[in-house]
């Protein structure tokens, strides 16, 4: 069965905005009519110019569903857990690769699954694919995927899957930690999806 936690409840996503910005051109205007000659003054003293102070900062945008960077982070999650289950361990010293896909509060889940769940061999990581995203906040990313829940293990001696293949829809949460993209959340939410939705890597 695939490492992820059972399904748990998820707040309505917002999604996000993008604010547009409108650019107002002035208009120049005609030249006024040449005045006749005057007598000229004794000159005065040129007054420099006062400096215009800088406008506001504009906000930086909100993450928006076009966003590479989630995506690339939970593969790369898949992948380092492959990794790890062939490796046969959840020692956290021994799979540092996979320990920083995670925020600190996905390890205190994601390491005891793994370790519940080692023996089997992993062809690559578990085929998956994006069927959609949410922005739910400008550090916030709910992916929803489809992934190859069973049948991508194989035995270990033989070589051969431990199961029939199977394929369901979950929901990750990805968050944005010191500019990088961390999982926060994994779990499975009981769609159907099929084979046509995935992509398959293999080491």
């Amino acid at each position: 069965m695939i490492r992820v936690r059972p399904q748990t409840p998820h707040p309505a996503l917002r999604p996000a905005l993008l604010g547009l910005t409108a650019l107002a051109l002035a208009g120049c205007g005609q030249p006024a009519a040449l005045a006749p000659p005057t007598a000229v003054g004794p000159p005065t003293a040129v007054v420099p110019p006062t400096a215009t102070p800088p406008g506001p900062v504009p906000p930086t945008p909100a993450v928006t569903a076009t966003s590479p960077g989630p995506v690339e982070a939970v593969r790369e999650h898949l992948r380092q857990q492959a990794l790890a289950v062939n490796a046969g361990t959840a020692d956290p010293a021994r799979v540092p690769g996979f320990t920083a896909t995670l925020t600190p509060a996905a390890r205190e889940w994601a390491l005891p699954l793994l370790a519940a769940n080692l023996g089997d061999r992993m062809p690559g990581p578990y085929p998956s694919g994006v069927l959609g995203q949410q922005a739910a906040g400008p550090d916030r990313v709910e992916l929803r995927l489809c992934l190859q829940d069973r049948g991508w293990q194989v035995d270990a001696a033989t070589g051969t899957p431990v199961n029939t293949p199977h394929f369901a829809t979950a929901t990750a949460a990805v968050v944005r930690s010191d500019g990088r993209w961390l999982l926060d959340d994994l779990t499975t939410d009981g769609g159907t999806c099929s084979a046509a939705d995935v992509v398959v890597e293999r080491f």
